[in-house]
């Protein structure tokens, strides 16, 4: 029998949108007949630990972020809800869109010490619609495998 691995991109993809939908992700992950584990495993482990370790603030202690439609990809909020955090695809750069948002203080990048503009576009003044917030994230700012922005409201 050949073992087939995920790529460790797929599998951060995969652990962010559980953790978006308040999910708990199972690696199956486990050891050969002599007791060892497979290099390749050990090296997910690795490289999925530093990346939470990154990332702490998004994943763990937070709640399911956004409901469908607001936004195109996870997302999860701080349990106090003041806090929102999106997670972009690895190499996300230009506009990043979200809807239904008028209430944000300050956009950074999650384990940077950067912080990013953002644009509300299509705002009424005499309506209560937000109208759409975009974010420009340049590509200096991203994770190699997935970039979480982190939006004061």
């Amino acid at each position: 029998m050949i073992a087939t691995w995920k790529t460790l991109f797929e599998i951060i993809t995969l652990f962010a949108d559980v953790v978006s939908n308040g999910g708990n992700l199972l690696l199956d992950i486990g050891p050969k007949a002599d007791g060892t584990i497979p290099a390749q495993d050990v090296l997910v482990l690795k490289e999925l630990g530093k990346w939470n370790k990154k990332h702490e603030e998004a994943i763990f202690g937070t709640l399911p972020g956004l409901p469908q439609g607001h936004f195109y990809g996870p997302t999860t909020i701080s349990k106090d809800s003041s806090t929102l955090y999106l997670f972009l695809p690895a190499h996300q750069t230009g506009n990043v869109m979200i809807k239904g948002l008028d209430n944000i203080k300050d956009v950074q990048v999650v384990g940077t010490p950067y912080h990013i503009q953002h644009k509300i576009v299509g705002k009424i003044s005499w309506s209560s619609v937000p109208g759409l917030v975009f974010i420009n994230v340049p590509e200096k700012y991203t994770d190699p495998y997935m970039t979480v922005l982190k939006i004061s409201l």
